[in-house]
């Protein structure tokens, strides 16, 4: 049963709706991915993936009903687009991974600020530690499952900017990488993104 509503909406509410939201469509590429692969290796990298963002949706949906609030959907006209082409099969995986990126952005950082300032409740706090644990896991995984199929492709690894070859980035969060694969890394954390500098507005 939700808890009873606070005098004071949380003011991260919106984070939390994000994460569901974008958790959870991510889970849905991702398994479409896998299915339509004939790697087994990258369809197992997939799969556990897949599972672990489908739990963070229904997660943090089921925590903001114990905030007292409801899930908000946001309707995605291009979510079916994008689902559609990670479940095609002609679509190589080599396309949907993309090129190797640089990208050393660490996308939870304004989450673990916001910890550390002590600006969500117990129960919240506790979960995004878990959840933030589980997405750096869960990127290293897909770094490792997208190198080796470009290494297949023989794919090019990226290049610094004096033209020598640069190993993969080493990130505190997802890699752009999965930006590039799933809507959770482009839609969805754009949202995720947007609900971290209204919760910094609101904080200063």
């Amino acid at each position: 049963m939700a808890m009873t509503q606070s005098a004071e909406k949380p003011s991260y509410l919106g984070l939390l709706n994000a994460i569901s939201l974008a958790e959870t469509e991510a889970g849905h590429y991702l398994e479409a991915w896998a299915n339509a692969t004939d790697d087994e290796e990258l369809a197992c990298t997939l799969r556990l993936v897949a599972a672990r963002e489908t739990s963070h949706g229904q997660l943090f949906c089921r925590l903001i009903g114990e905030l007292g609030y409801d899930l908000k959907p946001k309707p995605d006209s291009k979510a079916p687009e994008r689902l559609a082409r990670y479940a095609n099969p002609k679509v190589s995986d080599c396309e949907k991974v993309g090129p190797e990126r640089t990208e050393t952005r660490d996308t939870f950082a304004d989450i673990r600020k916001a910890m550390a300032d002590g600006v969500y409740d117990p129960v919240t706090c506790n979960m995004l530690q878990w959840y933030v644990a589980e997405e750096e896991d869960s990127g290293r995984r897909l770094r490792d499952a997208y190198a080796k199929v470009r290494a297949k492709a023989g794919m090019a690894p990226a290049k610094k900017a004096n033209g020598h070859d640069q190993a993969p980035a080493v990130s505190a969060g997802p890699s752009a990488d999965a930006q590039a694969i799933m809507a959770c890394m482009t839609a969805g954390f754009a949202k995720l993104e947007k609900s971290l500098e209204k919760m910094a507005k609101v904080r200063a």
